[in-house]
């Protein structure tokens, strides 16, 4: 099959859509796909990543949260026909909606839906694109949900769309092999966007009431980095919370290896990506007790140390990041989460449903014809 597959941004840029799509993409090539990520950035590029071509278009708007490429309109509305199907990613971004309002090619939709919006005026803008937001529903073959949590919230606000939404959890890739740093003490490692919503200010908060063994690393960037380190500065925990900002992939593996515990703290997911990559290390983690993470404990099973907490209750988060950098990693063996591989082949599936001219042959290798 040949798939464009259309995100707001892509990797290098850090967050868990664009982690989400960078894994999918990788093992849709692996699988036997042609893959094309069409995405914006202040640059326009071409570049090949993991054996994928990633088409770069200019921005417009170059405005974080609301970013906007008409080059990006253009393209699809004459090359959306080269595809046998287009992917688009997250309804709270602008990308979608060229990818649904351009063309008629088949389409499928991941929305990373988590219902409002993450600022003052994002949750007074969300009402206001929700037509917007209709339409792309509308215009989709398929919608995929990862967790049954996000399902749930699609159909009470698109209850139109219930028979056409399939869920297909995230999966996890096997921990990358890395010397650990030594380093003293209990490292405990927070990673993600640094927006309001992650709630990384409670996990700082609550480090206030652990001993001095335990440190903070805050690996990701964003716009709440500023306010965040003149917390940590208010809070006189300098020598203990350090933010690495963007890591490389070996310096990240390497700072997994290192760490006690993990932590997500925050409001709203639709499914954790995080949370079930530090599980699938064995990784005793802490996360907020939201429906997607809630979700993955059950998916996990019992035997993986997971502590679901309110991170309001800063001494409850405390005790429980205590107690998780306290206990031993888990030896899962083959965990039960879904791999990458198991994503690819039910997500494959779901592109030769809407695109019926593909045939869909399945080998080992998951390999596929026209």
């Amino acid at each position: 099959m040949r798939i464009g597959v259309v995100t707001s941004a892509y990797h290098p840029e850090v967050g868990g859509v664009e982690t989400h799509a960078r894994r999918l993409c990788a093992a849709l090539v692996a699988a036997g796909d042609e893959v094309e990520v069409l995405t914006q950035h202040a640059v326009s590029t071409d570049e090949t990543i993991d054996g994928v071509l990633v088409r770069r278009f200019p921005l417009t708007v170059a405005a974080s949260n609301y970013r906007f490429s008409l080059a990006l309109w253009h393209y699809l509305r004459g090359h959306a026909g080269h595809y046998d199907v287009l992917h688009a990613h997250s309804y709270h971004a602008l990308a979608a909606v060229p990818a649904a309002l351009t063309n008629r090619t088949p389409l499928v939709f991941t929305p990373h839906y988590h219902g409002t919006g993450h600022s003052l005026l994002r949750r007074a803008l969300h009402p206001i694109y929700r037509p917007v937001g209709r339409r792309v529903v509308a215009r989709s073959s398929r919608l995929i949900a990862v967790t049954h949590a996000e399902r749930e919230l699609l159909v009470r606000h698109f209850p139109e769309a219930r028979d056409r939404i399939v869920v297909i959890p995230n999966g996890t890739d096997p921990a990358r092999a890395a010397e650990p740093i030594d380093e003293p003490g209990r490292g405990i490692l927070c990673v993600g966007r640094l927006e309001r919503y992650k709630r990384v200010d409670r996990v700082i908060r609550a480090m206030t009431h652990l001993s001095d063994e335990h440190r903070l690393d805050v690996v990701g960037a964003g716009p709440a980095r500023d306010e965040l380190e003149q917390l940590v500065r208010r809070l006189d925990l300098s020598d203990r919370v350090r933010f690495h900002g963007r890591l490389p992939e070996d310096a990240f593996a390497a700072r997994m290896a290192a760490a006690a515990a993990a932590i997500s703290a925050s409001a709203h997911e639709a499914f954790g990506m995080t949370v079930a990559d530090a599980l699938a290390a064995g990784l005793p983690t802490v996360a907020s007790f939201i429906p997607a993470h809630r979700e993955l404990a059950v998916m996990a099973g019992s035997g993986v140390p997971l502590w679901l907490v309110n991170p309001d209750d800063e001494v409850a988060l405390a005790d429980a990041l205590r107690v998780a950098a306290a206990t031993e990693r888990a030896d899962l063996g083959h965990h039960p989460l879904p791999t990458w591989s198991d994503v690819v082949l039910e997500t494959r599936e779901v592109y030769a449903s809407v695109a019926p001219r593909v045939r869909l042959i399945q080998h080992r290798a998951g390999a596929a014809d026209r």
